[in-house]
């Protein structure tokens, strides 16, 4: 479930770790954002975070700047209006 939450967190350079419900087909996961299907992959998740917390949290924050950027979103928003 990838909520807006879930933004506000890499927009934070959070790293985040949500279970695989479609949103890893549109967005890169593995670098500041994982996707898992079983706890056995939630927990390689953190594993990995723990591993390079630093690494993770700049991942998580480009991420958002690249996907959830206002200019980007208003842009698709205003497009899909027309």
């Amino acid at each position: 479930w990838f909520s807006d939450r879930s933004a506000c967190y890499l927009a934070a350079g959070r790293p985040v770790v949500n279970q695989d419900t479609g949103f890893a087909e549109r967005l890169p996961v593995g670098a500041g954002l994982f996707a898992f299907r079983s706890p056995e992959e939630a927990r390689a998740a953190f594993a990995a975070i723990g591993a390079d917390y630093p690494r993770h949290c700049r991942a998580a924050r480009a991420l958002a700047l690249e996907y959830f950027a206002p200019a980007r979103v208003l842009a698709a928003l205003v497009g899909t209006a027309r």
